[in-house]
């Protein structure tokens, strides 16, 4: 049967590699070394019958997976030639290889066995100058693969393959995305060589020395800020037996009025263009998402990480014109598009799916979202002035009502015309929850100002008139557009 043996160089001199390693190295078969730049791979390559390398191809080359599936390829066709041949590679060949993996996968299915010659790999050394112990915790990343990380880590982080000052810059600007610009990074430099160093430089400076090669290797240290997981064990032990009495007692139904409030004091933040209050708010209202999630989590339902797959999903469903193959050159084609999704979605397409509405909205917003759908399927007025009329027509109605003093139909007509308001809202393209929501802002403001003015008088409110009253609220209307 024919074989590909692959050996671990280790990770860098010579007296690093085993005495298996050295037996095919200097045996009778074929050595083919993935690159000679490493002591180890120079020291054996005068000690082979038969050898070669494959660091022309990095030469000429675009990219590295182009170079990766040439050294594949041309390996495959050798092995035909030969019952065995031998790959070396640096370190260990199951650590951070990529051809290795390929010839993993590809060399079984066309009848070729594969033998891997353990060595030892960077990180040994590394850990060593760095006194680190692995069981500690510690992420390890391809550099060339930098876009894996997706927040700091609480681990041990380490980047291999640092080649040059052009990935240590791409490397910078991810972490930059994730760390403080000034973090510490040691960069560590033939690790286990007699030549190894250790310099350790602010995140922001990382590619501004010109101390890159084969054997970089990147360290941050843990860092300690909390991250999502943090607020997720904080929950568990809120909800665990010796936690709060008042956080075990709660259910997704008694939860939602603060989901809720928090959603609006979200929003209200926003109104205000007031960052730090929004960054409270966002925390509280992430904290109701990690609490229902929890609960979900102890009822053997779901966990907060089915949550983030679900919307990561949905958002790559969503986004055809971004992860797939659909075009859209402007918000309004997105928008089409959109649309168009979420009606396959829920095959919206049948009117009897027209009440597909979460009948936990606040009223307006129920309204406004049931007379969107409406429209969709094409039961809407041609123009503003058809609601424009039927609130004038509504109001009447309410009138009537009120005049024959029946409260049944009083509070019928109201509801029919605050759905009429709606509907010109709609028609307008402004959201009725959103403007309610300011005019209360504004009342409130208002208000405000009538009680400082009547603070100031020493009186009690009850001794004005509505006239004084009402001489206050013009005067905090001229103050606020005077400030606007």
């Amino acid at each position: 049967m024919k074989k590909i043996i692959i050996i671990g160089l280790g990770p860098g001199s010579p007296r690093n590699v085993t005495e298996e390693a050295r037996r095919y190295l200097t045996g009778n078969d074929p050595v083919y070394f993935r690159t000679l730049k490493h002591p180890a791979a120079r020291y054996y390559a005068h000690k082979t019958k038969d050898r070669f390398s494959f660091d022309h191809l990095y030469a000429k080359s675009e990219n590295f997976e182009e170079v990766y599936n040439a050294i594949t390829k041309k390996l495959l066709i050798a092995v035909q030639d030969n019952k065995t041949i031998c790959y070396a590679v640096p370190g260990n060949p199951s650590v951070g290889e990529a051809t290795v993996e390929r010839l993993r996968n590809i060399a079984p299915r066309v009848g070729i066995k594969v033998k891997i010659i353990a060595g030892l790999s960077f990180l040994e050394p590394l850990l060593n100058l760095l006194q680190i112990d692995l069981l500690d915790g510690v992420n390890i990343y391809d550099a060339l693969a930098i876009d894996c990380i997706k927040e700091p880590s609480s681990a041990h982080l380490i980047m291999a393959q640092v080649y040059n000052r052009i990935i240590a810059s791409r490397v910078k600007l991810k972490l930059l995305d994730l760390y403080p610009p000034d973090y510490p990074v040691t960069v560590v430099t033939a690790a286990g060589l007699p030549r190894e160093t250790a310099r350790t430089v602010p995140l922001c400076n990382l590619d501004h020395g010109d101390f890159f090669n084969h054997y970089t290797t990147l360290y941050l240290s843990p860092y300690l800020a909390p991250g999502i997981g943090e607020l997720v064990d904080l929950m568990a032990k809120l909800r665990a037996p010796d936690g709060c009495p008042w956080d075990r007692q709660q259910t997704h139904r008694s939860l939602r009025q603060y989901l809720i409030e928090e959603a609006y004091e979200v929003v209200a933040a926003i109104d205000q263009n007031n960052d730090a209050e929004l960054k409270t708010e966002l925390g509280d209202l992430l904290l109701q998402v990690v609490f229902h999630s929890q609960i979900a989590r102890e009822e053997n339902r779901f966990d907060l990480s089915e949550v983030i797959k679900a919307i990561c999903t949905k958002l790559v469903r969503r986004h055809p014109h971004v992860f797939g193959a659909a075009k859209a050159s402007d918000a309004s084609e997105v928008k089409v598009l959109w649309e168009q999704i979420k009606a396959d979605e829920r095959n919206d397409q049948k009117a009897g799916n027209i009440v597909f509405v979460d009948h936990a909205l606040p009223a307006l917003l129920k309204a406004y979202k049931l007379q969107k759908k409406a429209a969709d399927l094409g039961f809407d007025w041609p123009t503003v002035q058809g609601p424009l009329e039927k609130a004038f027509e509504e109001l009447e109605e309410l009138k009537e009502a009120f005049q024959n003093n029946d409260q049944a139909a009083i509070e019928e007509e109201l509801g029919d015309y605050l759905f009429t308001i709606v509907n010109i809202a709609r028609f307008l393209k402004v959201n009725p929850e959103m403007a309610l929501g300011k005019t209360i802002e504004k009342f409130v403001e208002r208000f405000k100002y009538i009680l400082e003015q009547v603070d100031k008088s020493g009186k009690d409110i009850e001794e004005f008139n509505l006239e004084d009253l009402d001489h206050w609220w013009n005067e905090a209307k001229k103050i606020r557009k005077i400030n606007k």
